[in-house]
């Protein structure tokens, strides 16, 4: 699949993938059917977390960069290649809860006065109740993010209400001034 650019970064028109790319790549289907497949209690607790529905369908696309991606428009998922199989179903997890959060809950954000780029922030700062909802789950989310995910996860923690966490001024002022994609991409690629 040819994907011109992601995160505000352009892709070059030709990208390299070697034979080994995608014997790793072929490798990786299993794993991802496997998980993919026992998705029920992923989608009940991403239910019960965004009240709603994950789409019946995603196209999932193995990829050989470092990144996973949703494009909820296109109604597809890239997981990558290069994730630890321990991270994997966290990888996953972590892509539903933005399908979920962007489905559900996008529009009431904007109401509220939340602008685009604070909903991609928040976005990425809920995935922090996937640690308390889900058995074995590490996601570490990006240390910019760090002051906001403690306060979801102690508003979570008290009420189990999304509703709560995303009307909460507080939250709505901090990631609304935050502008830290390319700032993730760097310390991504820094790894």
């Amino acid at each position: 699949m040819k994907y011109k650019g992601m995160f505000g970064i352009e892709f070059p028109n030709k990208i390299s993938i070697t034979k080994e790319d995608e014997k790793q790549a072929k490798k990786k289907v299993p794993e991802f059917y496997t998980l993919w497949n026992k998705d029920k209690e992923l989608r009940e607790t991403i239910h019960k977390i965004y009240k709603c529905e994950l789409p019946k369908r995603l196209t999932c696309y193995i990829t050989t960069t470092k990144t996973s991606a949703i494009d909820l428009k296109k109604k597809f998922i890239l997981l990558s290649m290069h994730r630890d199989d321990i991270y994997t179903s966290a990888t996953i997890i972590h892509e539903f809860s933005h399908i979920a959060f962007l489905q559900k809950w996008s529009n009431f954000c904007r109401k509220l006065g939340y602008n685009n780029k604070g909903i991609q922030e928040l976005k990425e700062v809920l995935t922090v109740i996937n640690n308390i909802e889900y058995k074995d789950i590490s996601d570490k989310g990006y240390s910019i993010h760090s002051d906001i995910r403690e306060i979801v996860k102690q508003i979570w923690m008290k009420n189990n209400d999304l509703k709560k966490i995303i009307s909460d001024l507080k939250i709505m002022k901090l990631v609304n001034s935050l502008d830290t994609i390319q700032k993730r991409i760097i310390s991504k690629n820094n790894k």
